[in-house]
Protein backbone atom coordinates (compact mmCIF):
# COMPACT_ATOMS: atom_id res chain seq x y z
CA UNK A 1 0.00 0.00 0.00
CA UNK A 2 1.23 3.49 -1.03
CA UNK A 3 1.66 5.92 2.32
CA UNK A 4 0.42 9.38 0.57
CA UNK A 5 2.09 10.68 3.86
CA UNK A 6 5.47 9.03 2.90
CA UNK A 7 5.16 10.45 -0.47
CA UNK A 8 4.68 13.48 -0.38
CA UNK A 9 7.50 14.16 2.28
CA UNK A 10 9.73 12.12 -0.65
CA UNK A 11 12.35 9.49 0.45
CA UNK A 12 14.92 11.15 2.05
CA UNK A 13 12.56 13.25 4.93
CA UNK A 14 10.50 9.42 5.03
CA UNK A 15 13.10 7.67 6.23
CA UNK A 16 14.27 9.96 8.71
CA UNK A 17 10.70 10.18 10.25
CA UNK A 18 10.29 6.84 9.74
CA UNK A 19 11.22 5.28 13.32
CA UNK A 20 8.83 8.10 14.61
CA UNK A 21 5.88 6.96 12.05
CA UNK A 22 5.82 3.84 13.56
CA UNK A 23 5.19 4.57 17.07
CA UNK A 24 2.03 5.89 16.00
CA UNK A 25 1.10 2.79 13.48
CA UNK A 26 -2.61 3.29 14.43
CA UNK A 27 -2.77 7.10 13.38
CA UNK A 28 -0.52 6.10 10.31
CA UNK A 29 -3.36 3.54 9.31
CA UNK A 30 -6.08 5.88 9.77
CA UNK A 31 -4.81 8.27 7.82
CA UNK A 32 -4.30 6.63 4.65
CA UNK A 33 -7.39 4.50 5.94
CA UNK A 34 -8.96 8.18 5.78
CA UNK A 35 -7.30 9.26 2.06
CA UNK A 36 -8.23 5.80 0.66
CA UNK A 37 -12.09 5.94 1.80
CA UNK A 38 -11.87 9.30 -0.08
CA UNK A 39 -10.24 8.62 -3.32
CA UNK A 40 -11.18 4.77 -3.96
CA UNK A 41 -14.71 4.37 -1.83
CA UNK A 42 -17.69 5.29 -2.71
CA UNK A 43 -17.97 8.72 -4.44
CA UNK A 44 -20.72 11.14 -3.21
CA UNK A 45 -23.22 11.63 -6.33
CA UNK A 46 -21.41 15.13 -7.85
CA UNK A 47 -18.44 14.49 -7.34
CA UNK A 48 -15.27 11.29 -8.52
CA UNK A 49 -11.60 11.40 -7.07
CA UNK A 50 -10.70 13.21 -9.99
CA UNK A 51 -13.09 16.58 -8.79
CA UNK A 52 -12.57 15.32 -4.92
CA UNK A 53 -8.65 15.77 -6.32
CA UNK A 54 -9.48 19.11 -7.79
CA UNK A 55 -10.71 20.12 -4.34
CA UNK A 56 -7.91 18.57 -2.45
CA UNK A 57 -5.59 20.63 -4.79
CA UNK A 58 -6.97 24.01 -4.23
CA UNK A 59 -6.80 23.71 -0.64
CA UNK A 60 -3.24 22.92 -0.29
CA UNK A 61 -2.96 25.79 -3.18
CA UNK A 62 -4.22 27.89 -0.70
CA UNK A 63 -2.00 26.53 2.28
CA UNK A 64 1.17 26.99 0.31
CA UNK A 65 1.56 23.06 0.96
CA UNK A 66 2.93 23.33 -2.59
CA UNK A 67 3.80 19.12 -2.22
CA UNK A 68 1.00 18.43 -1.49
CA UNK A 69 -0.58 20.57 -3.97
CA UNK A 70 1.23 19.11 -6.51
CA UNK A 71 0.42 15.80 -5.87
CA UNK A 72 -3.50 16.17 -6.00
CA UNK A 73 -3.54 18.57 -8.47
CA UNK A 74 -1.46 14.97 -10.78
CA UNK A 75 -4.66 12.85 -9.05
CA UNK A 76 -7.54 15.99 -10.15
CA UNK A 77 -6.07 15.24 -14.01
CA UNK A 78 -8.40 17.06 -16.61
CA UNK A 79 -10.84 17.83 -13.79
CA UNK A 80 -8.60 20.78 -12.56
CA UNK A 81 -9.58 23.67 -10.49
CA UNK A 82 -10.76 26.32 -12.90
CA UNK A 83 -14.22 25.53 -12.70
CA UNK A 84 -15.67 29.18 -13.07
CA UNK A 85 -14.06 28.97 -16.35
CA UNK A 86 -15.70 25.59 -17.89
CA UNK A 87 -18.93 25.93 -16.56
CA UNK A 88 -19.00 23.28 -13.65
CA UNK A 89 -21.21 25.16 -10.76
CA UNK A 90 -21.17 22.36 -8.56
CA UNK A 91 -17.32 22.17 -8.37
CA UNK A 92 -16.79 26.00 -8.68
CA UNK A 93 -19.19 26.17 -5.55
CA UNK A 94 -17.29 23.60 -3.61
CA UNK A 95 -14.10 25.25 -4.11
CA UNK A 96 -15.63 28.41 -2.68
CA UNK A 97 -16.70 26.50 0.23
CA UNK A 98 -13.45 24.93 0.31
CA UNK A 99 -11.44 28.11 0.20
CA UNK A 100 -13.89 29.42 3.06
CA UNK A 101 -13.12 26.22 5.20
CA UNK A 102 -9.43 26.71 5.29
CA UNK A 103 -9.28 30.14 5.14
CA UNK A 104 -11.92 31.78 7.35
CA UNK A 105 -13.51 28.89 8.85
CA UNK A 106 -15.75 31.10 11.90
CA UNK A 107 -17.30 33.03 8.74
CA UNK A 108 -19.16 29.82 7.39
CA UNK A 109 -22.82 30.14 8.01
CA UNK A 110 -25.94 27.97 7.48
CA UNK A 111 -26.30 30.40 4.42
CA UNK A 112 -23.29 29.14 2.69
CA UNK A 113 -24.79 25.53 3.26
CA UNK A 114 -27.73 27.31 1.22
CA UNK A 115 -25.66 27.85 -1.10
CA UNK A 116 -24.21 24.72 -1.66
CA UNK A 117 -27.61 22.80 -2.18
CA UNK A 118 -28.66 25.78 -4.31
CA UNK A 119 -25.50 24.54 -6.65
CA UNK A 120 -27.02 21.10 -6.83
CA UNK A 121 -25.02 19.61 -3.94
CA UNK A 122 -26.61 16.73 -2.03
CA UNK A 123 -26.24 16.63 1.81
CA UNK A 124 -23.70 13.45 0.95
CA UNK A 125 -21.75 15.62 -1.24
CA UNK A 126 -21.52 19.14 1.10
CA UNK A 127 -20.31 16.08 4.00
CA UNK A 128 -17.85 14.46 1.60
CA UNK A 129 -16.61 18.02 0.47
CA UNK A 130 -16.05 19.37 4.04
CA UNK A 131 -14.50 16.09 5.16
CA UNK A 132 -11.73 16.23 2.28
CA UNK A 133 -11.41 19.99 3.43
CA UNK A 134 -10.60 19.09 6.89
CA UNK A 135 -8.33 15.78 6.13
CA UNK A 136 -6.71 18.28 3.77
CA UNK A 137 -5.51 20.38 6.24
CA UNK A 138 -4.94 17.73 8.67
CA UNK A 139 -2.69 16.07 6.04
CA UNK A 140 -1.05 19.66 5.61
CA UNK A 141 -0.06 20.18 9.31
CA UNK A 142 1.49 16.58 9.46
CA UNK A 143 3.58 17.24 6.71
CA UNK A 144 4.65 20.44 8.07
CA UNK A 145 5.43 18.31 11.75
CA UNK A 146 7.12 15.69 9.86
CA UNK A 147 9.38 18.02 7.21
CA UNK A 148 10.54 19.78 10.63
CA UNK A 149 11.33 17.14 12.33
CA UNK A 150 13.14 15.38 9.32
CA UNK A 151 15.23 18.55 9.09
CA UNK A 152 16.41 18.33 12.37
CA UNK A 153 17.55 14.39 11.92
Amino acid sequence: MTDVIDAVLGAETAAKVATLRETRQVVKQHTQGTYDALFDGPAGQAFGPERLAAIAAHVATLAEAKKLAEHYAAKAGSAGTEADSNGDVKLAAALRHAARLTLAPVESTRDHINVLTSAGLTETDIVTVTQLVGFVNYQIRVLAGLSLIGAQR
